[in-house]
């Protein structure tokens, strides 16, 4: 059956199916959808989880439907597989088809998906799995959408929240969810009997440069290069502290610029991801993702030469002013292509 995400709660209150698939662009309501279902399935007794990450030529053979051995003590099997691409492949739908056509008493699975198209939710594993479980399809919060649904979310943490405060934030955050969820948890914490002001809430914001300064690399990851400049201009007007800026875009391009090389090297990219200090989350996989595949290793490695003259602008030591030096930079990363 198919589901909205409002309607996922209620299902989940209602019983327990033998699959759900989660797929959609915006990579934290696909996440907090999938934990929702984790803990129902956790409350059902699931002690063994199992993660697999379909990247490239996945064997599918890997993942054992039924178990192996049985036991009077087996608990219930909570299987998880990751398909950032929205596809299977032929192989991948024969595995889930076989799932489909004779489902574990013992097991449920959930698939984490990108976004699947209309032409590919008329394939068969697609429309079978839909009959034996659930799909939700979740979808972007739009600018216009986005005021209502910090509303919402503060109102879920008990804050006391109006139209006007809402709308702030909504401006604040620029339409990146993760940031609006993040200013949210913060104000939680920073309220008295969840009460909340326009000062308190600007304030927040101005306290937090670095956090906008990650903000700002995930426009740039995600190639969102017409929110840049306005991202730029907004710190800047705000007296941020042009190398507290940079500190946190360099840091994040060196992180890429180390990836792109074990990738060129034939590493795997799970591998890559874990293998980095700190791994990357999996909210961020996505946007990390799209990102390596803008450019190759070269081409990130490039950047490092631009990097070395913002320090040394914001330093003084080179005469031209760093925050353009910073807006070119981060178009580039985001695909601009400049001279």
């Amino acid at each position: 059956m198919r589901l909205k995400a409002e309607q996922l709660d209620g299902a989940l209150q209602q019983s327990l199916l033998p699959v759900y698939l989660v797929h959609g662009d915006e990579a934290l309501l696909v996440e907090e959808a999938a934990d929702k279902i984790r803990k129902r399935v956790r409350d059902a007794g699931a002690n063994d989880r199992e993660v697999w990450h379909v990247e490239g030529r996945f064997d599918w053979s890997q993942i054992k439907w039924q178990e192996q051995s049985l036991s009077l003590f087996a608990s219930q099997r909570l299987i998880e597989i990751r398909l950032p691409s929205g596809s299977p492949g032929k192989e991948g739908g024969e595995a889930l088809r076989r799932f489909c056509a004779e489902p574990p008493q013992d097991t449920t699975l959930i698939i984490i998906s990108g976004k699947i198209d209309n032409r590919s939710q008329k394939a068969k594993w697609f429309t079978e799995l839909d009959s034996l479980g659930a799909t939700v399809a979740i979808w972007p919060v739009d600018a216009t959408q986005l005021p209502r649904w910090v509303m919402q979310r503060m109102k879920q943490r008990d804050l006391d929240c109006d139209n006007r405060l809402a709308s702030l934030i909504a401006e604040r955050v620029e339409g990146n969810l993760f940031a609006a969820a993040q200013e949210i948890d913060k104000l939680e914490l920073l309220s008295v009997d969840g009460e909340l002001s326009e000062a308190m809430i600007l304030q927040s914001v101005a306290d937090n440069a670095r956090f906008e300064a990650f903000g700002l690399m995930d426009t740039v990851l995600a190639g969102q290069a017409q929110r840049i400049p306005r991202i730029i201009e907004r710190l800047r007007a705000e007296g941020v502290d042009i190398l507290a800026v940079f500190s946190a875009v360099a840091w994040c391009l060196r992180r890429i610029v180390a990836m792109s090389v074990e990738l060129q090297n034939g590493r795997p990219l799970e591998q890559v991801f874990a293998a980095q200090k700190p791994p990357v989350w999996d909210k961020n996989k996505p946007l990390m993702r799209e990102a390596l595949q803008r450019y190759d290793s070269q081409r990130w490695q490039q950047f490092l030469t631009q990097m070395a003259d913002i320090d040394q602008a914001a330093k003084g030591i080179l005469k031209t002013c760093p925050w353009r030096l910073l807006e070119k930079l981060c178009l580039q990363a985001a695909g601009v292509r400049q001279a």
